[in-house]
């Protein structure tokens, strides 16, 4: 009888270890239960984004080195010589140009002031304007032209008592007619101012004609 009251109390504690175990102990063989303790408590998904982040941005990017470690190469005298010589250069040719423009605007060569001058004074004859109308307007050539028309025949020389003289000839015409002018200036030494040696108009149409509106004739000095 003891035997039988011994066995039945060993079947009861080993069925009790048995509920204990199946009821209360993880299952080991499931396959979440490996993957949680697989995992470490601290890792988050968030933290492993940001440090994929600054493994990414720790790398060099071998294109954005900075271009101050290039060794540059250095100017010698020659070069730096040669440099200035063609920047010397080009202000001058530039400043020759602006010299060129600014006495062709500003200081009007003299023989366009004689030219000014005669067209003035015939402009303001009355045996002109009878023959060939009036508003009479110059010009330098019989051409198409405009820079031929531009451009006035002249020639400068000086006498031999000192005084500068031009002598040009141009074209005129009117609205009912047409001819040439024959004019020479000199600037006398004394006064320093251009008077008119000849003034002389050639009118070729409608009628030939010829007009003299200035003859220069010199004051006679008995002291000489």
């Amino acid at each position: 009888m003891f035997r039988r009251i011994f066995s039945h109390h060993r079947a009861l504690s080993v069925c009790t270890r048995s509920f204990a175990t199946r009821h209360h102990a993880p299952n080991v063989s499931s396959p979440s239960f490996l993957l949680r303790r697989s995992r470490p408590a601290s890792s988050q998904p968030g933290e492993t984004a940001d440090k994929a982040k600054k493994d990414v941005a720790n790398v060099d990017d071998p294109f954005s080195s900075p271009t101050y470690n290039i060794p540059e190469k250095p100017v010698t005298f020659v070069e730096g010589a040669s440099y200035s010589v063609v920047i010397l250069a080009g202000l001058g040719i530039a400043a020759a140009a602006g010299y060129a423009v600014f006495k062709e605007l500003i200081f009007q060569p003299k023989e366009y002031k004689i030219y000014s001058k005669a067209l003035k004074r015939i402009q303001d004859d009355g045996q002109v304007r009878v023959r060939i109308g009036s508003p009479i307007t110059g010009y330098g050539q019989e051409s198409r032209n405009r820079a031929a028309r531009q451009r006035i025949p002249h020639r400068v020389w000086t006498d031999e008592d000192g005084a500068e003289h031009v002598e040009v000839n141009f074209y005129i015409r009117g609205p009912h007619g047409h001819g040439k002018v024959f004019s020479e200036m000199f600037k006398g030494p004394a006064d320093n101012e251009w008077k008119f040696m000849y003034l002389i108009v050639e009118i070729r149409a409608p009628s030939t004609a010829q007009i003299i509106l200035e003859s220069y004739i010199p004051s006679y000095n008995a002291a000489k």
